[in-house]
């Protein structure tokens, strides 16, 4: 007698290879279970298209707000538009009106400056007649009546 695979009832390991893949291949498919994969797959595409609807809704109130938020914008817009075109040439005008004050000032100020000697010679002048700033000139004095001529 020989040792043999076939001998011992038992398969050896060169014959499991032979028939192996194609055992393996059968065994993992027999664990798998094709009403269960179309179950999950069924409950998958239900849970996307709940989302999806959810998104779409979310979206649509989204739209809705921003539409009322502009008309309100327009509204206001209406209401603000005419008299702030009326306005601007007025507005326009008045800025160059300040802007020729401040050159005015600026010219008084420049004058100020260029007079102040003049002022000083003024104040002199003043101390020398007796005059202070701030005090009247003093009072001049009548120059008396002519003496009565003989009456004929």
């Amino acid at each position: 007698m020989t040792d043999s695979p076939t001998d011992t009832g038992e398969p050896s390991s060169a014959g499991a290879s032979s028939a192996g893949p194609l055992d393996q291949l059968m065994g993992l498919l027999s664990l798998v279970d094709p009403i269960d994969l179309a179950a999950r797959a069924v409950d998958t595409g239900r849970r996307t298209t709940e989302s999806l609807v959810s998104i779409l809704e979310n979206l649509a109130s989204t739209v809705d707000n921003l539409n009322a938020t502009t008309r309100r914008v327009n509204a206001l817009l209406d209401e603000v538009e005419e008299p702030l075109r009326r306005l601007m040439p007025q507005m326009g005008a008045a800025m160059g009106a300040v802007a020729t004050l401040g050159e005015a000032a600026g010219q008084l100020v420049e004058m100020g400056k260029r007079l102040s000697p003049l002022t000083v010679l003024a104040e002199n002048a003043g101390s020398v007649l007796n005059m202070r700033p701030g005090r009247s000139a003093p009072p001049v004095a009548e120059p008396p009546p002519p003496p009565p001529g003989p009456v004929t």
